[in-house]
């Protein structure tokens, strides 16, 4: 007998009623604990409604601290107050170079790409003159913008952040990034355009982790399908891991899952046995993320134990200690890495203390 057919007519115990609210993709209708945070990003965003040029910013803190959430309920909202905006996310791990991000922002206003092979300039100056013909004024977010502050690359936030005098077009720049550092990483014309504003994200409270799940739960689960001290696990679990909402989120979300095939009520056995496979699934999709070089100077740091930047420098020698600087970054920027600065007495500078988190 099929074994789907032997499932027939058996459904689990009503423990969701709208799954997607634990989607990374799922915006809440209310941001918790980030009210702050939105009216800036809001006030720096203001001006489109006067058809004037939004100001550029970056917003960085820690993963799982409602960046991305913060933006997408800010252009949500803006696009309710206004026509002219123009709303553009791209994922810049997903599109890392120059032409990738044009591409985006190209089929945004249905520009149906030439089969040939085509230029980076050949498509800033089609994304130009799309963007002048719209009438709009574009909103480009970079999340996970990290991706692309090499040399190469890091000429595509000139180019648009330029473009207000360059081209006469209205148009914000939003990056979105896990590292402090990345102004100091990118050419100081291009600095100087984007510290017009910045925005820290700083780790959730376990109180307002809390608040955020149960809001998750409300909007997700089945009323009286959970209890209360479950939600209290998930939130020190998340606190614990850096204040993370998204792992009390998927944590939440497991534990639904496990009890909708037994009890039909989360309780905290249903959170308990749910932890490693939260903390497997993401170290899954980083590990999806990393490249050939990222994973051997995770690897090298892991046997050591704990590795200094000399350390790593020696270690490395062929490489540009610019390149290693941004890989530490990058899987510092991922929870994959943490560093201490030691300022050792009778010695000048400071030496940077690194040590694996996986």
């Amino acid at each position: 007998m099929n074994v789907f057919r032997g499932l027939e007519g058996i459904r689990g115990k009503g423990v969701f009623r709208n799954e997607d609210a634990f989607n990374p993709e799922f915006l809440p209708d209310q941001v918790i604990g980030r009210e702050k945070e939105v009216r800036e990003i809001a006030f720096n965003l203001k001006p489109v409604g006067e058809k004037r040029r939004p100001t550029s910013m970056v917003l960085y803190g820690p993963p799982g601290t409602g960046k991305t959430c913060c933006t997408r309920h800010v252009l949500k909202e803006l696009t309710e107050y206004t026509q002219r905006a123009e709303p553009i996310y791209i994922n810049c791990w997903r599109h890392s170079t120059r032409t990738a991000v044009l591409s985006v922002i190209l089929e945004k206003f249905d520009a149906i790409m030439p089969r040939r092979g085509i230029s980076s300039e050949e498509l800033l100056q089609r994304t130009v003159e799309l963007m002048k013909k719209s009438g709009k004024i574009p909103i480009i977010v970079l999340d996970e913008a990290d991706a692309l502050i090499d040399e190469e690359e890091g000429g595509l936030f000139y180019d648009l952040l330029r473009m207000g005098e360059t081209e006469k077009l209205n148009v914000g720049v939003i990056a979105i990034t896990n590292r402090e550092d990345i102004l100091a990483l990118l050419d100081r014309r291009i600095r100087s355009s984007l510290m017009q504003a910045e925005v820290e994200f700083k780790r959730y409270a376990p109180g307002e982790l809390k608040e955020i799940l149960k809001e998750r739960a409300k909007a997700g689960l089945v009323p009286g399908s959970w209890d209360e001290e479950a939600l209290g696990v998930c939130a020190a679990f998340a606190g614990k891991n850096g204040g993370d909402a998204r792992i009390g989120i998927t944590l939440l979300w497991l534990a639904g899952r496990r009890a909708e095939a037994g009890s039909g009520h989360i309780t905290v056995k249903e959170v308990e046995e749910s932890k490693n496979k939260v903390l497997q699934e993401i170290k899954e999709k980083k590990a999806e993320l990393l490249d050939e070089n990222d994973k051997e100077l995770l690897e090298f740091i892991k046997k050591k134990g704990r590795a200094t930047s000399g350390d790593i420098y020696s270690a490395f020698k062929g490489v540009s200690e610019r390149t290693i600087r941004e890989h530490l970054g990058k899987l510092g920027s991922m929870g994959l890495l943490e560093m201490e600065t030691l300022t050792e007495e009778g010695k000048k500078g400071r030496t940077r203390l690194f040590r694996a988190k996986i």
